[in-house]
């Protein structure tokens, strides 16, 4: 390369020949030279690979094997609706995450032919088209768009050993991620590089919300890596969109994940039926607690976050990304460590008590020093505590039914309204099951001053105001509680003044129903509904055909008047 070209450290003035020689001299035909981690300083010779062009395919139940010049892929759809995706040979099973008895081919989607030398899958809940160059799109039974992944690429070293590889996808320029992070700020995934954790146990899902549709990703390897994000942006360069990108990086085996379509509960149903459903916390658990005490084992790690010492609000915002983070990878789990911190304030400890009364698993933690003769702090935390016994049986309700779906507790807010851009955007509040809409106090003053309700009809806790949801509504911040916010219908079982059981309603909008849930002593999940009949509110069991008897138990309907 002549001299010229460079200034300062810069390029500046290469031409076509200058180029030419710079890339035979770096590239040597196809062989990069470069510094492979965990070999000192001896240079490594890698050459770079793409799958090339398909040159036939080997159809089977589930799917297939597309053959490609320089590779191969699996695609296999199971009757629960996942759909694993592997290059070089990768199979299902065996796998760190996915259970192989669960794993059951649908034999009614198969490989077939589809345009300009590219094959598809069709079937029930999604399609999966592969190009003639390897690119694979995943699509709607309608056929919409909601991903696209380019070929992979791969860097093999001369000598052998495992191969560094990267596969970059596009998502619409509308679509948020959510999932797996390091920071404290909650499940979205913004802009930037995000650690991607890898072995046994490890299940960094991915969800990515649109307007054509929500999908699930979940990388399956043994190793570590990184997973670099950009959202896309509507109207961006001469009136057209921008798609969002993630590309995926990762060594020590072929590229290989799993995919789901549907709403966020559909798709984390789908892929809780290949990988089994997640152990959930005892009832003794669940309980208030101090120090002591195991949640339930998880299969879920979740990169680390810095919280700086004595920093309260950052340990509690920390904890809740945790609790959100676990919940949407299929592995329901409480706030762990004994509370904010040492040296947190006392209006850091009353919020986190009050935060405790809606998660999971719960740990009151040792309190800041001396509360017990502070009257007025204990009296606060007195009342949450007693909050969170009130709900335990709704507690336990959630806890069996994550255990059989993998649904989680502590949702994000467009866990039932993923079309709702504005939900999207995410931040602190999160939903409780079904029925109530948190809004966490996670630092000094008082907390937000509104929050955005999804649609549908919603009661304030506090003072039994009704309000509409789809838009920002205001929030009242007290010392003693928390803004939370009841879903119209919503049946929660709760412990009465006398300690037993009773259904708190809320009552429905007129010609409108509600449901709720139960576990009963014999440890089988019970399910009721309600809703206005002869101008009063009415709990009945739910019955597959036919009207169900009202519940036995005391029913206190609250919302009306």
């Amino acid at each position: 390369m002549s001299s010229r070209a460079f200034a300062d450290g810069r390029l500046t003035g290469m031409d076509g020949r200058d180029l030419v020689r710079s890339v035979a001299s770096v590239a040597g035909l196809g062989q990069v030279r470069s510094w492979w981690p965990g070999r000192g300083d001896a240079a490594a010779v890698e050459r770079a690979r793409v799958p090339g062009r398909a040159v036939g395919a080997e159809p089977g139940p589930g799917g297939g094997v597309v053959r490609f010049e320089r590779s191969a892929l699996r695609v296999l759809v199971t009757t629960a609706g996942a759909v694993f995706c592997g290059w070089d040979g990768a199979e299902p099973t065996p796998s760190p995450l996915v259970r192989a008895e669960l794993v059951e081919p649908d034999a009614r989607a198969r490989l077939e032919p589809h345009t300009a030398g590219g094959w598809r899958v069709v079937s029930e809940r999604l399609t999966v088209v592969v190009s003639s160059a390897g690119a694979v799109e995943l699509c709607t039974p309608g056929g919409v768009l909601l991903r696209r992944d380019l070929p992979p690429r791969w860097w093999e070293r001369s000598e052998g050993g495992p191969a560094r590889w990267a596969r970059r996808s596009e998502v619409g320029a509308d679509a948020r991620f959510f999932g797996l992070g390091g920071s404290g700020a909650g499940l979205r995934l913004g802009d930037g590089v995000h650690p991607v954790p890898g072995g046994p146990g490890v299940a960094p899902v991915q969800l990515v919300l649109a307007d054509a549709g929500t999908h699930l990703v979940v990388p399956d390897g043994s190793e570590e890596g990184t997973v670099r994000l950009a959202e896309g942006a509507e109207g961006a360069g001469s009136g057209h969109d921008r798609p969002g990108r993630a590309e995926w990086r990762g060594a020590g085996g072929p590229p290989r994940h799993w995919m789901a379509v549907g709403t966020p509960a559909r798709a984390l149903a789908s892929w809780a039926a290949v990988a089994g459903t997640p152990e959930v916390a005892p009832v003794s658990v669940i309980g208030v607690g101090g120090s002591g005490g195991r949640a339930a084992r998880t299969r879920t790690r979740v990169p680390r976050q810095g919280v700086a010492a004595g920093d309260g609000w950052a340990a509690m915002r920390a904890a809740l990304a945790r609790v959100a983070a676990l919940g949407v990878c299929g592995a329901p789990a409480g706030a762990e460590g004994d509370g904010p911190g040492k040296g947190a304030s006392a209006e850091v400890w009353v919020r986190w008590w009050q935060l405790g009364a809606y998660l999971p698993v719960f740990r009151a933690g040792a309190g800041p020093e001396g509360w017990e003769g502070r009257p007025a702090l204990a009296e606060l935390a007195r009342l949450a505590l007693a909050e969170r016994r009130r709900l335990l049986p709704y507690h336990a309700a959630l806890g069996a039914f994550a255990g059989l779906t993998g649904v989680p507790a502590v949702r994000p807010v467009w866990w039932n309204t993923p079309e709702d851009r504005g939900l999207r955007e995410g931040g602190d509040p999160f939903l409780l099951g079904d029925a109530f809409l948190v809004v966490p106090v996670l630092g000094p003053g008082g907390g937000p001053s509104a929050v955005r309700l999804p649609a549908g009809r919603w009661y304030d806790t506090a003072t039994g105001r009704a309000y509409h949801g789809g838009a920002a509504v205001p929030v009242e911040v007290a010392t003693d509680r928390l803004p939370v916010f009841a879903r119209a219908g919503a049946v929660v079982p709760v412990r009465g003044a006398d300690g037993e059981l009773e259904w708190e309603v809320w009552a429905p909008a007129p010609g409108r129903t509600g449901a709720g849930m139960v576990v009963r002593d014999s440890g089988v999940l019970e399910r009721v509904v309600s809703r206005w009949e002869e101008g009063r509110v009415v709990v009945r069991e739910e019955l597959p055909a036919g009207r169900g008897e009202e519940v036995s138990v005391p029913v206190r309907v609250r919302g009306v008047g």
